[in-house]
């Protein structure tokens, strides 16, 4: 496979010209194969890699979990609040040019972190503002705007593909960057394991193309003006409900359906952050040895790798809403039984379950939001929705370290946590596709 080769662009900016080659092979699964590696290094060695470095690194300094935990929460911040930004620069370079901007900032904010860090503010500014914008740049709107845009019938199982790359990265990572750690006794060298990963990432994502038309091709490989006789086998048509319109933000936000969809989206995205900033450090007050809190995490991460995918190829057969519930159920006595037990069979068994459901939340968040509002408004409203929903996640790090710091234990943010999965369960079951009202009428 050779690099898209662009010429100078006169019309839209983000139209990545490549010249048609007749016979060309369908591109998007090269495509849905670079975004696997890309996240696989992106988030595996360095969003799910905090799981495996950060507690050495409060135990090498001797930090406050809470005071520490703020770097965390500001990276959230700072990844809803730039999605905005991400989303313009998406359809002004396209996605390509957006994952190689995130990549160099992240490469910088992990020099910064490995050569810089001694004191708890330098890691605070340095994790919450720079790595931070870089999750927004490198983020999932990326890897969604590209599969939506090359695939519908196959969309979801083909987000699940793409997500499956940072569980898959994150399950590897762990051992690895815990071995690096022990060989070499300091946390720098994990963060510098990552930076060497990152910068295969770096190099994949000038792979990338942005749009089917840009080396005339369509979405799916189908060319929708094709003419097929009765004898031929007609096009697949996809099994669930697709919105037969673009919805304006003010359309969406008039609607129920979006506001079930925050509640279920900040309900997965914030159990399944409590359980990577603080389940390693939960599990050592429980009494956990240190072998044992690698395996389990890498058990969750390997769950949440292990949904993805199946969670797809369900989410193109059945409606999503039912779906989700089922998920709900399923993390909702699989994150109780995380805080309640301490053997380790029956914390592998809820990790595994719990990171299962998390992960094919990935797939399907996505996949809800194209499906009853349209493809070509999935960034727009993804731009919006994130920095709505990411403050309320962004306090989970820092409020789960100052609960244990009032209190002793995690006891309140697992029954939080449990409330807010029944809350979800509810939201799900009531998710039904929105009605579309004219512009005029809204």
């Amino acid at each position: 496979m050779t690099a898209p080769k662009e010429r100078s662009v006169t019309g839209s900016a983000n139209t990545q010209a490549v010249e048609d080659v007749p016979g060309r092979k369908f591109y998007g699964w090269y495509n849905t194969t670079l975004l696997f590696l890309i996240y696989f290094a992106a988030s595996g060695f360095v969003y799910f890699a905090y799981a495996a470095i950060f507690p050495a690194m409060v135990e090498t300094m001797d930090w406050n979990r809470g005071s520490a935990s703020v770097a965390h929460s500001l990276s959230f911040i700072m990844l809803g609040l730039c999605y905005p930004l991400t989303a313009w620069m998406i359809g002004k370079w396209g996605v390509r040019n957006t994952l190689t901007a995130g990549l160099l900032l992240m490469l910088t904010g992990l020099f910064l972190v490995i050569f810089l860090v001694t004191e708890v503010w330098q890691w605070t500014l340095i994790w919450g503002f720079v790595i931070g914008l870089s999750l927004a740049l490198t983020g999932p709107i990326c890897g969604h705007t590209l599969a939506i845009s090359w695939f519908n019938v196959r969309r979801a199982t083909v987000l699940g593909i793409v997500v499956t790359g940072s569980a898959a990265g994150g399950f590897v990572a762990q051992p690895v960057l815990a071995g690096v750690m022990e060989t070499f006794g300091t946390w720098q060298s994990g963060w510098m394991t990552s930076f060497a990963v990152l910068v295969i990432a770096l190099v994949l994502a000038r792979f990338l193309v942005n749009e089917p038309s840009d080396i005339g091709q369509y979405p799916d490989n189908i060319d929708p003006a094709q003419a097929w006789s009765p004898n031929d086998k007609a096009p697949a048509k996809p099994r669930t409900y697709r919105s037969a319109h673009h919805w304006t933000l003010r359309q969406v936000f008039s609607s129920r359906t979006v506001y079930l969809m925050m509640i279920i989206n900040i309900t997965y995205l914030g159990t399944g952050t409590f359980i990577l900033t603080h389940g390693a450090l939960y599990l050592s007050d429980i009494g956990v040895s240190a072998l044992q809190i690698g395996s389990l995490l890498g058990i969750f991460i390997l769950g949440s790798g292990s949904g993805r995918i199946p969670a797809g190829w369900i989410g193109d057969r059945f409606e999503l809403r039912w779906v989700m519930a089922f998920i709900m159920v399923t993390m909702l006595f699989s994150f109780f039984l995380f805080g309640s037990i301490t053997s380790f069979p029956g914390l592998a068994i809820a990790g595994f379950a719990f990171g299962a459901c998390y992960g094919g939340m990935f797939t399907l968040t996505p996949a809800l939001t194209s499906n009853f509002f349209g493809e070509k408004s999935f960034a727009k409203i993804n731009s919006v929705f994130a920095p709505l929903l990411l403050p309320f996640v962004a306090t989970v790090p820092a409020g789960a370290g100052y609960i244990f710091e009032a209190t002793g234990n995690y006891d309140l943010a697992f029954l939080i946590g449990t409330a807010l999965l029944g809350a979800s369960l509810v939201a799900a079951i009531l998710l039904t596709p929105p009605d579309y009202v004219e512009p005029s009428e809204v």
